[in-house]
């Protein structure tokens, strides 16, 4: 089970950084990409990150 966390934790890092880097190059290009606007990416980013976060620890408590 703790492996299992562990993984979700580092897939939800890895697409809180990818949202991070869209949201930047949508702001360095001007422009928006899927019709979302250039602050919802980092406002994902930084709600994936906790997410990330939660269950980075949740799998370091589990026994």
């Amino acid at each position: 089970m703790k492996n299992k966390f562990t993984l979700l934790a580092w897939i939800f890092f890895i697409c809180g950084l990818l949202a991070y880097l869209i949201g930047w190059i949508a702001l360095l290009m001007n422009k928006t990409f899927w019709n979302v606007p250039t602050e919802f990416w980092f406002y994902d980013a930084i709600t994936t990150g906790i997410f990330g976060l939660f269950f980075l620890i949740y799998s370091k408590h589990t026994k």
